[in-house]
């Protein structure tokens, strides 16, 4: 069977794995950690049902369901996001001098409170997942939310959980140099707020005519869109609650990442 999970990629995972106690009433041993963590990339990839996995992996579509409840809960998917950019960018290939900004709506099947009206999809339930990449298209921060939540009210919030690199002169960086966006973020109080915070703004200005010639460098984001369009589970959102949407997107981004992290060491 297809390995899923890489050695280098396990190896980032295992420390952040919340300790496990056996019940004192015993029981049946804990089914192998790493196999569960294949099955949820399966399913990731794939985009079919819990149930639909198959038995050759030798863990129940129950079990991987249930660790991947655990370890969403517990963080795990955003500290190994983490631990991949500090590798990433001690490697010299995150460029945080100019981060573009961007989301992509997608329909949601089962609703929840996580969704809301997509205006761009006849008012059906929709989620929609907001992407801030490097100027390599590398996903450093993301979040997801309700289809009709607009873009710009995510953009404060996703500059705060900006996460802290070192740049290629190995300066700690808390914040980029420049944010670039579409005419969804380029209100003028927003543009008034990027450049409070010491960034300067490459956000396209609303009302401004086309033609400006910045898509010919915020394209990289769009790849990244493309990326994680690849994970056929956020093809649609598939989930009941924003917790576990949101966690498959990280864990895309570990993945996505994690791939980068072994070109650049290959």
């Amino acid at each position: 069977m297809t390995q899923f999970v890489s050695d280098e990629f396990w190896s980032l995972v295992v420390p952040e794995l919340p300790k496990h106690r056996r019940s004192p009433k015993g029981g049946a041993p804990r089914k192998d950690d790493r196999r569960c963590l294949e099955g949820i990339m399966f399913v990731l990839r794939g985009g079919i049902a819990w149930r639909l996995l198959p038995r050759e992996f030798g863990i129940s579509s129950s079990t991987c369901w249930r660790r991947f409840q655990e370890w969403s809960k517990a963080g795990v998917w955003d500290r190994v996001h983490k631990h991949l950019l500090e590798a990433l960018a001690e490697a010299k290939a995150v460029n945080t001098d100019r981060v573009i900004i961007d989301s992509a709506s997608v329909r949601a099947l089962f609703g929840g409170e996580h969704t809301g009206p997509n205006p761009t999809d006849r008012s059906k339930n929709g989620c929609k997942r907001h992407i801030i990449c490097d100027a390599n298209g590398i996903p450093l921060v993301i979040q997801t939310g309700p289809a009709n939540q607009r873009d710009e009210e995510l953009l404060k919030p996703m500059l705060k959980e900006f996460p802290h690199l070192p740049d290629k002169k190995g300066k700690k960086r808390t914040k980029p140099k420049a944010i670039q966006g579409d005419r969804a973020y380029g209100f003028v109080w927003i543009i008034k707020l990027v450049v409070g915070m010491l960034i300067a703004s490459l956000l396209a200005v609303r009302g401004s005519p086309h033609g400006s010639g910045l898509g010919k460098t915020r394209y990289v984001v769009e790849r990244t869109m493309s990326w994680f369009s690849n994970y056929r589970r956020l093809k649609l959102c598939y989930e009941r609650t924003g917790i576990h949407f949101r966690a498959f997107h990280v864990l895309a981004a570990c993945d996505i990442c994690s791939r980068r992290l072994s070109d650049q060491s290959g």
